[in-house]
C-alpha cells in the first residue's frame, strides 16, 4: 500500500510518496520545493509573510500530488522553523484549511529517532557504533546508534539558516567571524563530546542536505562515479580539503563550484564549518554520505 511522508523543514519542503517492500523503500514520487521558511525570521521566532505564502503554495502543490496518487496515508511533520516560531500553529492551521493535510510539530528528540529510522532504512548502519548527524535550517540532530538502537541523541538549534542570521557578517568569512562560530559550537556541543568519549564512535553518517551536496560536488569533480546507491564513503582528505575550499570561498566563488545548487549556495558555508568541526574534536575518519533521513524514517514508521 502506498503512503506519503512529507518533511516541513526550514529550508526545504520534502514530499515522498512510496511502499516498503522486503525491508527496503521503493520510491514512487518524491519531491523537493526550497521554501526557506525560515527566511528573516529564524531568530525572531517567526514565519515572515512572503515566506508563509511560500509555504502554503509548496503544500498545495503536495496536496494535488496526493490526490493524483489517490493516497490516503500521509505523515506531517514540521521541525525548527514552525515549532519555534510564535505564528506556527496558525500555519499548522492554515495548511489543514487550504490543503487539508494535518500537521504534527515534533520536537527535536523525535525528530533525531525519525532521522535515524530513515539512516537505519538506508543500510548505512551496521553492528559498529555510529554517529549520524542531520544538518537542517533550524537545528543540528546527533544520534549515537547501532543497527540495533539508539544510544544518546540530542537536537541542536545550530542550523544553518540560523548560523547564517548569527555570524554571516562578511563575504568570505573572516577568521574572527570562523573563531566565533567555532567558540559557539563549543559552548553548545559539550554533551556531544561527552556522549562519543562514553561510545566511541568510529563512523560519521551525515544525512541529507550539506552531505548530498558533498557527494554531487564529488561525482562533478569525477572523484566519485554517479550511481544510485542510497549512500557512500567519502575519502576523508578530500572531504576535508573542499570543506576548507568552501569555508575560504566569497558567495560568488561557491555559485561556481559545480554540483553545488543555488539554495545550498551559502547554507553550504556553515554547514561545513559544522562538519569541520565535529570531524576534528572528534576524530572520526569513517564518513558516509547518506541519501535517506526525516522522510524516509516517516515512510518507514508507518509501515510497521
Amino acid at each position: 500500500m502506498l503512503s506519503a511522508a512529507i518533511d516541513i523543514g526550514t529550508n526545504t519542503f520534502h514530499l515522498l510518496i512510496g511502499e516498503i517492500e522486503a525491508g527496503k523503500i521503493k520510491v514512487i514520487y518524491t519531491k523537493t520545493i526550497a521554501v526557506k521558511l525560515g527566511e528573516g525570521g529564524i531568530n525572531k521566532r517567526e514565519i515572515m509573510p512572503a515566506a508563509y505564502q511560500r509555504g502554503l503554495k509548496a503544500l498545495a502543490y503536495f496536496a494535488e500530488v496526493l490526490k493524483e496518487y489517490e493516497i490516503t496515508q500521509v505523515k506531517a511533520t514540521a521541525t525548527a522553523a514552525v515549532r519555534d516560531a510564535s505564528n506556527g500553529l496558525n500555519f499548522i492551521n492554515d495548511v489543514y484549511e487550504l490543503c487539508k493535510i494535518q500537521i504534527e510539530i515534533i520536537n527535536g528528540h523525535q525528530e533525531a529517532l525519525f532521522i535515524y529510522e530513515g539512516a537505519r532504512a538506508s543500510g548505512a548502519i551496521v553492528n559498529e557504533k555510529c554517529l549520524v548527524m542531520d544538518i537542517g535550517g533550524g537545528s543540528v540532530e546527533f544520534i549515537l546508534c547501532n543497527q540495533q538502537k539508539v544510544f544518546w541523541k540530542n537536537s541542536y538549534r545550530i542550523g544553518a539558516a540560523r548560523l547564517l542570521a548569527d555570524f554571516y557578517h562578511h563575504d568570505p568569512l573572516e577568521e574572527k567571524d570562523i573563531n566565533n562560530i567555532n567558540n559557539h559550537f563549543i559552548n553548545k556541543l559539550k554533551d556531544l563530546e561527552e556522549a562519543c568519549k562514553e561510545h566511541q564512535p568510529t563512523k560519521l553518517i551525515g544525512t541529507a542536505g550539506a552531505f548530498d551536496s558533498y557527494r554531487e560536488i564529488f561525482t562533478a569533480r569525477g572523484f566519485i562515479k554517479p550511481h544510485d546507491d542510497v549512500w557512500i564513503s567519502l575519502e576523508n582528505q578530500k572531504l576535508a580539503d573542499l570543506i576548507d575550499e568552501i569555508i575560504a570561498s566569497n558567495h560568488n566563488q561557491r555559485s561556481q563550484i559545480e554540483g553545488l545548487i543555488p539554495l545550498r549556495v551559502d547554507m553550504i558555508l556553515m554547514a561545513s564549518m559544522i562538519v569541520k568541526y565535529v570531524i576534528k574534536e572528534l576524530q572520526i575518519e569513517k564518513i558516509i554520505a547518506c541519501e535517506y533521513a526525516l522522510k524516509e524514517g516517516l515512510l518507514t514508521q508507518q509501515a510497521h
